[in-house]
């Protein structure tokens, strides 16, 4: 409980800092919007007030990429106080509405100048694209960041390969120099050095804090560290665990449920996955159990023993530290149990009190079977459930549902929740948890789909 109040306090404190720095932005945007587009704010008439909102949008519109940069950035100080998940949440709102900002920019202004200038809309559009300076970039730009959002709906985002996701998403970054090279030839930037100062600040700062987090801090654990496989174990027919070492290795720390980006030096394995630890911290050698749900994953046997890992985290806020209770019940579906038993791991060590539920298709894709069965042996207090979705003698069969929920740990209302698993089966046990009336602040969960 203390570790829970402590790190709660800290969070909140940057919380407030974030949100005050988000905010104080938005007012600083529509400070240089109001000053710069006063003209045509006081006088409306002849399309001006289309030409006040099409640069306001404009300017959100670019404002609101950059917050997009930010929250993919994997940028600690942030994703440790709102973790992964609302981060992913909130990325997807805010591309969301950047499009119909960035769609109403261009649409205003030609619709504002058009009417000022007495010419037709597509005349005026022409006109633009022909003889305004950068208009034409902003254009290109438009084009690439509507191409990455239709990528992301998610009926299209589910047809698509992590690796073609993850490229495409790429021209964000040229999206976004497209956008600001144009932005610092329009009225609401020019003439004013305080205005170009604040829009370079916060757009180089941007670019800087994800140069940073996202390419320069992981070379440099990579050179400090000399990540390398040490050996490979095959867990189940189709799940492998990676063993990987390196040199002071103590001094990469994390906390058991936590994950990490990894990109293995290998051919064709250059793409940056995020997997869950699958084992505590041991100062020694770190792991991460991989199924083979693609064709990245399904590679995974074939990577030679000496192979250089770069490792870019800990990231995550599915640890224990955040337990409200000292009664634990974790819920694991399939390869989700990685997580779970890092933590299992750790609290089994202090002797706590842990209720798991494992689900898994047949028996023989149960993971880490020996090492929970040593876990029990050294923690009365560990006890575990495993539930195939085929009928199998001495073990629960089906899904795990209120029932399951209720009749296997009848203490569950005491205890702190974890669950990890597909996305389907994740968001059906919290369901039923609510529906069994289960207190949501209790309940811990992160997804980790693209």
């Amino acid at each position: 409980m203390k570790d829970y109040f402590s790190m709660l306090g800290a969070r909140n404190t940057k919380k407030f800092y974030i949100w005050f720095l988000l905010l104080a932005n938005i007012v600083c945007i529509f400070g240089i919007w109001w000053t710069k587009s006063n003209y045509y704010i006081q006088n409306p008439d002849g399309g001006n007030i289309f030409i006040a909102l099409g640069r306001i949008t404009g300017l959100l519109g670019e404002f609101f990429l950059l917050v997009e940069l930010v929250l993919v950035g994997r940028l600690r100080f942030i994703e440790s106080v709102f973790g992964f998940d609302k981060l992913n949440k909130f990325h997807r709102w805010v591309g969301y509405s950047i499009l119909s900002l960035l769609l109403s920019h261009p649409i205003l202004l030609v619709v504002g100048y058009a009417k000022a200038n007495g010419v037709p809309l597509m005349s005026q559009f022409a006109d633009f694209l022909a003889n305004w300076e950068n208009v034409l970039l902003a254009y290109i730009a438009l084009m690439l960041i509507i191409f990455i959002v239709i990528i992301s709906v998610v009926i299209v985002r589910k047809k698509l390969k992590y690796e073609t996701w993850y490229f495409t998403h790429l021209f964000m970054y040229v999206a976004i120099g497209l956008a600001f090279s144009h932005q610092l030839e329009t009225g609401d930037l020019s003439g004013g050095a305080w205005v170009l100062s604040y829009w370079y600040t916060i757009n180089f700062g941007v670019f800087g804090l994800v140069l940073l987090y996202r390419f320069i801090r992981p070379i440099f654990l990579f050179a400090r560290h000399r990540f390398y496989i040490e050996y490979i174990v095959q867990e189940t027919d189709d799940t492998w665990s990676i063993y990987i070492t390196g040199e002071k290795m103590d001094k990469f720390k994390f906390e058991a449920g936590q994950y990490a980006n990894i990109t293995l030096l290998s051919h064709d394995m250059w793409y940056t996955h995020p997997f869950s630890f699958s084992s505590d911290f041991n100062g020694d050698s770190i792991r991460f159990s991989i199924k083979s749900l693609g064709d990245y994953t399904s590679q995974i046997p074939d990577i030679k023993v000496g192979t250089k890992v770069i490792i870019d985290g800990p990231y995550g806020l599915f640890i224990s530290k955040l337990s409200k209770r000292e009664k634990y019940l974790f819920i694991a579906g399939g390869i989700g149990i990685t997580p779970l038993r890092g933590m299992i791991e750790s609290l089994s060590k202090k002797s706590e009190d842990i209720c798991l539920l494992f689900a898994t298709k047949t028996q023989k894709d149960i993971i880490f079977k020996k090492e929970f069965d040593v876990f029990c042996e050294q923690n009365p207090k560990l006890k575990i459930h495993y539930i195939t979705s085929e009928e199998t003698p001495g073990l629960e069969s089906g899904r795990i549902d209120k029932d399951k929920i209720v009749r296997l740990v009848p203490d569950f209302y005491s205890r702190e929740v974890f669950l990890c698993g597909p996305n389907p089966m994740m968001e059906s046990v919290v369901k039923n948890l609510k529906e069994i009336g289960f207190s949501q602040g209790n309940l811990h969960y992160e997804k980790f789909s693209f």
